[in-house]
């Protein structure tokens, strides 16, 4: 998508905005995900608004189906976001609350072949009033981006945890380890990695948190 957001893009009712500063198709599943985590976060305080309504349907085909016969039928509904325009307003807080509100969706590369490619972070489970997830924890997150024809679809909500972070990580013996990307492995309740494969090198941290498994499908350890 091309050019930039001209209506839509001031703040209008609350004291604070969410601003998108790329351009995507946001689905209906992602926009409550990011209500809920905002609600969450404030405690119910204050006010949320939502600046933007998923109008557009996008259509799925069936596979092996034969070319022609028209449009499939509608698969889920967008919002078509360009840079500039706002997403969510918050009002009736103080500024540090709304900026930790706003702030709790974290993006992540997925490290693992279970057919997700991006998550979106929801909120770290096992804590409230934490902001940052470090290696081991485990997280609520939606799915941003797939690979077709997989398991796993876009928008789906799903459990990860933390494998690599770009924030170093300091051992007793003084060695610092330095991802250059936040990434995670999906996995299910049982705390089994979803996908048969793990893509990059992991810490030796993640054995003693009981994700054995995951150690275990590494190429690498450290």
């Amino acid at each position: 998508m091309k050019g930039i957001s001209y209506r839509g893009n001031h703040i209008c009712f609350g004291r604070y905005a969410l601003q998108a500063l790329e351009p995507a198709w946001i689905t209906s599943r992602q926009i409550e995900a990011g209500r809920r985590a905002m609600t969450r976060n404030v405690r119910r305080g204050g006010k949320i608004w939502v600046r933007i309504f998923p109008d557009k349907p996008v259509t799925v085909r069936p596979t092996e189906t034969r070319m022609g016969s028209g449009k499939g039928s509608p698969e889920y509904w967008v919002a078509v976001v360009k840079p500039g325009r706002i997403l969510y307003e918050m009002g009736g807080v103080a500024e540090n609350i709304a900026r930790k509100a706003i702030s709790i969706a974290t993006h992540l590369n997925v490290a693992d072949n279970s057919g997700a490619r991006k998550l979106m972070c929801i909120r770290i489970i096992g804590t409230s009033n934490r902001r940052y997830a470090n290696i081991g924890d485990v997280i609520v997150a939606v799915i941003k981006e797939a690979v077709p024809n997989m398991p796993l679809e876009r928008s789906e909500v799903i459990r990860a945890v933390i494998v690599r972070t770009c924030k170093e990580l300091k051992r007793d013996n003084g060695m610092i380890i330095r991802y250059d990307d936040n990434a995670a492995v999906i996995i299910d309740q049982e705390g089994n990695p979803k996908g048969t494969r793990i893509f990059g090198a992991i810490v030796r941290e993640l054995r003693q948190l009981n994700f054995t498994k995951i150690v275990s499908l590494a190429p690498e350890v450290l």
